[in-house]
C-alpha cells in the first residue's frame, strides 16, 4: 500500500535509536526526508550514518539537530533547522522521553519536573513552532510517542501516570485545535517493545525476576496474547500510517502498540 508519503519531511524527536531510528527508517523508506534530534551527538551521527547506508537514501535525505526538547530555546532551533536542511515540514513525531520508575514516597520532585517538562511542556513548545510549518503544507501530521503509564496506573509508576496521562489530555485538546487546518494529532502508544531503554529492566509480576531480559521474555505470554516482545519497527509501522494519506480521517485518536496487552474496550 502506497502511503503517499514520498517527498514529505518529517522531524523525530528522540531519533537517534529505538523507536526513533525505527520511525526514521521507516519514513526513509517510504520515500520521505526525515530529521533526527537527540542529545548524544555521537549517538546521533552513528545513527544517521546506518540512515543513509539504506537503500534508495541520499545523504541529503537525512538531517540531524542536536538538543534537548525539554530545552525550549534548542526545540525552536531544531524545527527552524529541520525546514532549513530539508526545506518543508510536513510531519512531526515527538518522542523524546526516557522510563519514570518511582513511588510517591521515592520519587523526587526535581526528577518528576524534569520529566514533565520533555514529554508535556517538550512536545507543546515542538507543536507550537512547528504549526506556522505544518499549515503552510494544509495536511501536516502531529504524532506523540506516549507510554502505557498513561492508560494503566500503577503506585510504582505514579509519575510516568500523571505525565503520560497529561500527554493524552494534550493530543486530544490539540487535535480540536488543529483539526481546522487539516494537522491531524494523534498519539501511539507502544508497550512491551525491545528498544534500549527496555534493557536489562526487571519485569513486573513476571516469575523470572533477576534473570536476564532474554530469560524473562518467556514470561510474558503470560500478559501479552501475542506471547512475545514487540520491536521498533513494529511501533513505526503505525506511526508511519498515522502519518500518511491512509489516515486522513484520524484525527485525537491514538493506537496501542501492545500486543493486545491492554484491556480497555473504549
Amino acid at each position: 500500500m502506497d502511503l503517499g508519503l514520498k517527498g514529505k519531511v518529517a522531524l523525530v524527536t528522540g531519533g537517534s535509536s529505538g523507536i526513533g531510528l525505527a520511525t526514521a527508517q521507516r519514513f526513509l523508506a517510504e520515500g520521505a526526508k526525515v530529521a533526527i534530534v537527540g542529545r548524544d551527538t555521537g549517538r546521533l551521527e552513528k545513527a544517521a550514518a546506518t540512515l543513509r547506508s539504506g537503500d534508495n537514501v541520499a545523504a541529503g535525505d537525512v538531517a540531524t539537530f542536536a538538543g534537548d526538547v525539554s530545552s525550549p530555546a534548542d526545540v525552536e532551533a531544531m524545527v527552524a533547522a529541520a525546514v532549513k536542511a530539508l526545506g518543508r515540514l510536513d510531519i512531526v513525531v515527538s518522542n523524546a522521553g526516557t522510563r519514570l520508575p518511582g513511588t510517591f514516597d521515592t520519587l523526587n520532585l526535581a526528577t518528576l519536573d524534569a520529566h514533565w517538562r520533555t514529554k508535556v511542556l517538550g512536545a507543546w513548545e515542538l507543536a507550537r513552532h512547528a504549526a506556522p510549518h505544518l499549515r503552510k503544507q494544509a495536511s501536516g501530521r502531529f504524532i506523540v510517542v506516549i507510554g502505557q503509564a498513561g492508560k494503566i496506573p500503577a503506585a510504582n509508576t505514579i509519575g510516568a501516570c500523571v505525565t503520560n496521562s497529561a500527554q493524552h489530555a494534550f493530543v486530544k485538546a490539540l487535535s480540536d485545535h488543529f483539526a481546522k487546518d487539516n494537522i491531524l494529532v494523534t498519539a501511539v502508544c507502544p508497550s512491551h517493545i525491545s528498544t534500549p531503554m527496555t534493557e536489562g529492566r526487571k519485569l513486573e509480576g513476571e516469575r523470572y525476576l533477576g534473570q536476564s531480559l532474554e530469560h524473562q521474555e518467556s514470561g510474558w505470554g503470560l500478559k501479552v496474547p501475542l506471547g512475545r516482545m514487540g520491536a521498533p519497527e513494529d511501533v513505526a509501522n503505525a506511526i508511519a500510517f498515522l502519518a500518511s494519506e491512509r489516515a486522513s480521517f484520524l484525527c485525537g485518536t491514538n493506537f496501542d502498540v501492545d500486543g493486545g496487552l491492554q484491556r480497555m474496550i473504549f
